[in-house]
C-alpha cells in the first residue's frame, strides 16, 4: 500500500519518507518542481507533480492512495488548501490522513491554532480515519535566528523570560511515521513537545557552547520586532499571526510537556542540547557572518 507524503521536501515530510523508506513502505511524494526532488526519486520515492492551490493536479497523486500525510507550511490560505485536499482525497477513496496540525488547535486564540482547528474539524467530518498531529515550536525554527546570531551574536524575540517546550521535528516525523503504518492511533490527537520547557536564553547559552562563541539573547517590544523583520522582507500577515502567538505564549500556553513522543517511540523526546549540538555541526556555516 502506498502512502502519499504531501510537502515532501519540507522538514517534517522528507524527514517522515526517510523513516518510511527504512519500513520498506513504498511512497509517492507530492511536489511542485519534479526536478527539485529528483534526490527522493532516486531513493525510491514516486514523485506525482501536483499543487494544492490547483484541486485538478491532484487525481493522479491520489490514485489508488488509501493513507496521507497532510503536511503545509504557513500560508495565508492555508484552511482553504488543506480542506481543498482534505475534499479531494475523500472523492479519490482515501481512507486515513494524519494531519500536521499545532499545539494549541482550537484552544489558544491565535491566527495559526484557529485555522489549524477548522481544518481538524473538517477533517473530522470527513468520515475518513485522521489522526491530528500537535507539536509545539519546532527547534529547527532557530534556522530564521542564525541571520542575526552571524550578525550580531544575539537572538531575538518578543516572549520575554517565559519557556516553551520545543519539539525536534525530527521526533515529529518518526512520531508521524508510525501513525501511518501501524494501528491504533485512529480519531487520536497528540500534542508533541520536547522533555523540557526552556527560555530563549537558555536556548542562546546552548547554541553558545555548541558554536564555542557568546550569544545572547535580547526581548524586543512586539512593534520593534514586528519593524525589523518586516524591514527584512517578511510579509505582514505572518508577522502579525506570529506575534499573536507569543502573546500567548507569554501567557504561558507554551510551556506545558506532555508523553506522547515516549510513549510512540518508545524512547526520550530529544532535549534541546542535544538538538543544538547537531544543529550547530550541520549548519555551523549559518551562524557566523
Amino acid at each position: 500500500m502506498t502512502i502519499l507524503i504531501t510537502g515532501a521536501t519540507g522538514n517534517i515530510g522528507g524527514e517522515a519518507i526517510r523513516h518510511l523508506l527504512d519500513r520498506q513502505v513504498p511512497l509517492r511524494g507530492l511536489v511542485r518542481d519534479a526536478a527539485k526532488a529528483s534526490y527522493l526519486a532516486d531513493r525510491g520515492v514516486d514523485l506525482a507533480v501536483g499543487d494544492l492551490s490547483q484541486p485538478e493536479t491532484l487525481n493522479a497523486a491520489l490514485k489508488d492512495i488509501k493513507t496521507a500525510f497532510l503536511v503545509l507550511p504557513n500560508l495565508p490560505n492555508q484552511v482553504e488548501l488543506e480542506c481543498g485536499f482534505i475534499d479531494a482525497a475523500k472523492q479519490s477513496g482515501v481512507k486515513q490522513i494524519v494531519k500536521l496540525s499545532v499545539m494549541g488547535a482550537g484552544e489558544l486564540p491565535s491566527t495559526f491554532q484557529q485555522w489549524h482547528h477548522q481544518i481538524e474539524q473538517h477533517l473530522e467530518r470527513s468520515g475518513m480515519a485522521w489522526t491530528h498531529l500537535r507539536p509545539n515550536m519546532f527547534m529547527q525554527n532557530v534556522r530564521w535566528l542564525a541571520q542575526t546570531i552571524a550578525q550580531t551574536g544575539n537572538i531575538y524575540n518578543a516572549v520575554g523570560d517565559t519557556p516553551i517546550s520545543h519539539v525536534d521535528a525530527r521526533d515529529v516525523a518518526a512520531v508521524a511515521a508510525i501513525c501511518l503504518t501501524e494501528p491504533g492511533h485512529d480519531r487520536q490527537s497528540y500534542v508533541l513537545t520536547g522533555p523540557a520547557a526552556i527560555t530563549f536564553e537558555t536556548i542562546a547559552e546552548l547554541f553558545g557552547r555548541a558554536l564555542d562563541r557568546s550569544i545572547s539573547y535580547v526581548n524586543l517590544p512586539a512593534a520593534d520586532l514586528k519593524a525589523a523583520r518586516l524591514a527584512g522582507g517578511e510579509p505582514e500577515w505572518y508577522l502579525d499571526a506570529e506575534l499573536e502567538l507569543f502573546a500567548c505564549w507569554q501567557q504561558g500556553a507554551g510551556t506545558s510537556v506532555t508523553d506522547w513522543i515516549p510513549k510512540i517511540l518508545n524512547r526520550s523526546a530529544t532535549p534541546y542540547a542535544e538538538f543544538a549540538s547537531d544543529y550547530a555541526q550541520t549548519h555551523r556555516q549559518d551562524f557566523f557572518a
